[in-house]
Formats: structure tokens, sequence, C-alpha cells
């Protein structure tokens, strides 16, 4: 059942307790399209690593971030990157709506 699967999330090779959020959505045939997402905020380089663990296989992925010397992006890069991330969440969200009112 689903309660066999979870998702594992690692900062830096520690496992992560906090600001953890999922979400399921059932599909055809009773299958089930999870996704899992942290909040978090870093002042050094930090590798995330999220973990699906269930009954019909594992699958891994990972992020570097990198944090870049103020100097050196300067706040404009930085903002112009925020709003690119932003803008590909909220794509993903209406997609996700989308796909409630399809099924």
């Amino acid at each position: 059942g689903p309660d066999d699967s979870y998702f594992v999330w690692k900062k830096n090779g520690q496992k992560m307790k906090a600001c953890i959020t999922e979400q399921s959505h059932m599909l055809f045939n009773g299958r089930v399209h999870v996704l899992s997402w942290v909040k978090d905020s870093v002042s050094e380089n930090t590798e995330y690593k999220c973990s699906f663990i269930s009954n019909v296989g594992n699958t891994m992925s990972k992020v570097l971030i990198t944090v870049e010397d103020k100097d050196g992006v300067g706040h404009n890069g930085w903002t112009k990157e925020f709003y690119n991330w932003r803008s590909a969440v909220s794509e993903h969200d209406k997609m996700m709506q989308n796909w409630r009112k399809t099924w």
C-alpha cells in the first residue's frame, strides 16, 4: 500500500526532519504521483539528496546549492535567478491544478 513508500531528505549527508512537504495525487490505474520539497536557508555550499523508497523500487535525486560571493554575482543576478525559479514553481503548480481537474 501507500504506507510502504516514503521520502528521505539529506542535507550534506545528515537526515533532515524539518520543513519537508509532501504531496500525492491519484492517477489512472491506481498509480500515484508523489512530490516532496524542502524549505531551507543556506549560508554555505550545500548538497541536498532526496530519496524515494518504495516496494517497487528506489530513486534518488540530488542538487548542489552553491553560495556565491555577494560582490561576485550582484543583487540583480540573484533576483533574476529567484524570479526564474519562482515562475518555474508556479508553472508546476498550474500543471498540478490542471491534472486535478482532468482526473
